[in-house]
């Protein structure tokens, strides 16, 4: 049932934070509105600060009760796929038989990136929808714009009745002076205020149609499958050069939407010219001819809807335009380029990974002679000048004559009165076979050795020495030194299984390894590896393959 007072039933569906807030906003103008977040806090805020939109038409669609994507896409498109049953159920009751379903969202968050998702689940529905979207602001970030400029392509792939994007630079300088705790509800006004006003241009006090743009012209040109340009502004004296002005400014810089609208894409554009009496009693009927054919030549052959309204609380006219363009908007590919220059800027910051310090011998350094719930090796002598001081060694290399040697003494009660004696017995002549540095050179791989069937020196997977640096470097040496290939398959096979594991920094020691061999014979690990969920581990495959390259 079309709603009172309006041309067209809109309802909206709100995805992410920017995207639940437009939704609450058209609510709050009459509405219907339902907001989808993964962020309960978010969906929270809906309830409050003057949007009030009802907690049964909000929907958590958060995984693992997570609060936010966090700008990560992926994960934003992750809920959207999971909770795809429940959100089409809930849209397909919601929505009804609305002549528009608009997708409002942000682009830049994790969330609202995720709308071409969102449109890909709504699919099978087959609903007239339409995208509100919001674009990045100069000032936020580049995976913000990274985010974006990728939704935007998904989005105009997708088979949609039309798009309209915002531009959240423009609105905010035209919004500079207004304090902190109500921007962000004068701008989501300011964005919604246009369309608003063109769905209820028929129904408005003190407005008389004198040539109407109904309620299916209306839907034609939001339907129309382009990109949308909508706006208004006010002219103080009616001529045809002012009023074409006027289109060609919005079309251009319009003060909410990316500039560099082209009117010579357009295809179809609609004009409502609303004046005071007075104003279009002095205006002849020619005027409007005039305008029509000049913005049909303007367009290049584009349909043209013209309506006329007298509006007896105006003082001066009003020109509202709504056009459709089947090109891009310079704004956007603007947006593009720096979405372009600072990924890569960020891309390379995450290319950066820390390395060790040089430590030399002191990293081989044992201060502790136990520790709580472990077993900590010996120092050798000739390492570490703590080795040769005179005295007890530690209980953990005790062999058996020195227990008997203890038991010996113990038995006879002089352990205790006579230390010095003792001591000579235990110094130096104990510790010597426990030191055997021409048996273990500083290069040697400090890895557990298996068993003699199997060649290579490969650590157990697991425990704390899985995430080793050493133990990895390792590998990578002893893969690089020896010629057996069977050596090599298992190094390669162990560093594959690790990967996978669900230790972030095993993953990311393993790729570091695959790195460091041969990119080649790795190169699908590493691939798979610029999937992962962490960005290190990302950014290090990624750096190998395009040195690959």
């Amino acid at each position: 049932m079309k709603p009172a007072g309006k041309a067209l039933e809109i309802v909206a569906v709100g995805l992410g934070q920017a995207g639940g807030n437009i939704a609450a906003e058209l609510a709050r103008r009459g509405y219907r509105a339902l907001a989808l977040n993964t962020a309960s806090s978010d969906l929270g805020s809906l309830g409050k600060s003057g949007l009030e939109l009802p907690e049964d038409q909000r929907m958590y669609i958060g995984v693992d009760g997570h609060d936010g994507a966090g700008s990560d896409a992926g994960y934003g498109r992750e809920c959207v796929t999971v909770h795809a049953s429940q959100i089409r159920e809930r849209v397909n009751e919601f929505v009804g038989d609305a002549d528009v379903v608009l997708l409002t969202c942000g682009l830049g968050g994790g969330t609202g990136s995720s709308v071409a998702e969102l449109v890909k689940v709504l699919d099978e529905l087959s609903l007239p929808i339409m995208v509100l979207a919001t674009l990045p602001a100069d000032h936020e970030s580049g995976i913000a714009k990274v985010n974006a400029v990728r939704a935007v392509n998904e989005l105009v792939k997708e088979n949609l009745l039309g798009w309209v994007f915002i531009d959240n630079s423009r609105l905010a300088q035209g919004h500079s002076n207004v304090g902190l705790d109500r921007f962000y509800l004068e701008v989501n006004k300011a964005l919604v205020e246009p369309l608003h006003q063109l769905n209820v241009l028929n129904e408005r006090e003190g407005v008389v149609p004198i040539r109407t743009l109904d309620g299916e012209d209306l839907r034609t040109l939001l339907l129309s499958g382009g990109i949308l340009n909508v706006g208004a502004k006010e002219l103080s004296a009616l001529t045809a050069e002012s009023v074409i002005e006027a289109v060609r400014e919005s079309a251009q810089f319009n003060p909410i939407m990316p500039e560099g609208f082209s009117l010579e894409s357009v295809s179809y554009l609609g004009l409502v010219i609303e004046a005071p009496e007075g104003m279009l009693h002095n205006t002849p009927f020619s005027l409007f001819e005039q305008i029509s054919e000049q913005l049909k030549d303007e367009t290049g052959g584009g349909a043209i809807y013209l309506g006329v309204y007298r509006d007896d609380n105006a003082d001066q006219a009003t020109v509202r335009l709504i056009a459709s363009s089947q090109s891009v908007p310079e704004g956007i590919q603007e947006m593009v380029s720096a979405a372009k220059r600072e990924g890569a800027q960020m891309r390379d910051k995450l290319q950066q990974t820390l390395s060790g310090l040089d430590l030399g011998e002191i990293e081989e350094y044992e201060l502790f002679r136990t520790s709580p719930g472990a077993t900590r090796r010996r120092i050798p002598e000739q390492r570490s000048r703590i080795a040769e001081r005179p005295a007890s060694p530690p209980r953990a290399s005790a062999k058996s004559s020195k227990s008997k040697s203890s038991k010996s003494k113990s038995d006879d009660g002089e352990g205790d009165a006579k230390g010095e004696p003792e001591k000579k017995v235990e110094t130096k002549p104990e510790a010597k076979p426990e030191t055997k540095p021409e048996t273990k050179p500083e290069s040697a791989p400090k890895v557990i050795t298996q068993p003699k069937e199997v060649a290579a020196s490969i650590p157990p997977p697991g425990g704390a020495s899985a995430a080793d640096r050493e133990t990895y470097d390792n590998m990578v040496s002893e893969y690089k030194s020896s010629e057996s290939d069977e050596i090599k398959r298992q190094l390669a096979e162990r560093l594959e299984a690790d990967r996978l594991s669900d230790n972030s920094l095993v993953r990311y020691y393993a790729v570091r390894a695959m790195t460091k061999l041969d990119t080649d014979i790795f190169a699908d690990a590493l691939q798979a590896a610029t999937e992962d969920e962490d960005a290190t581990v990302r950014a290090i495959a990624s750096k190998a393959l395009s040195q690959r390259a």
